[in-house]
């Protein structure tokens, strides 16, 4: 079985890479995408994904209500933030069970959605052990 993940950036071209890696995965699939809060909440309402793969730094400024939103709207659904921000606060905030600053994307995402798919937290090694704190 596939996991289900949803993609919300809103920058148009890394959606575009995050799907092509995620959906080259056997395991992963893309089920959605959003470029803005308010797209996020339509999309987990209609997909149901398993994991979202969400920046909280959306330009609409409703990154982190998009990801309170996640929460309320579909309880099952877990969250990878993916952030420029190496700040507890903002892991602390998000209130995911999954952190990858994006430099480390290239080798932590895909680690990270398998993870959190299998119920477990994760921080990329350069936010340390953060979560369980």
């Amino acid at each position: 079985m596939s996991v289900r993940v949803f993609v919300a950036n809103d920058h148009g071209v890394l959606r575009g890479a995050l799907r092509a890696v995620i959906n080259m995965q056997s395991d992963m699939e893309v089920v959605g995408e959003a470029a803005t809060g308010p797209e996020v909440e339509l999309g987990i309402q209609r997909t149901a994904p398993d994991v979202v793969l969400m920046d909280i730094g959306m330009p609409d400024g409703r990154g982190l209500d998009a990801l309170a939103a996640v929460k309320r709207i579909h309880s099952g659904t877990r969250t990878v933030v993916l952030t420029f921000q190496e700040k507890l606060g903002y892991i602390r905030a998000a209130g995911a069970v999954g952190y990858v600053v994006k430099r480390a994307m290239n080798t932590e995402l895909l680690s990270a959605i398998r993870a959190i798919a299998q119920e477990r937290t994760f921080a990329d090694a350069s936010a340390g052990n953060l979560l369980s704190r």
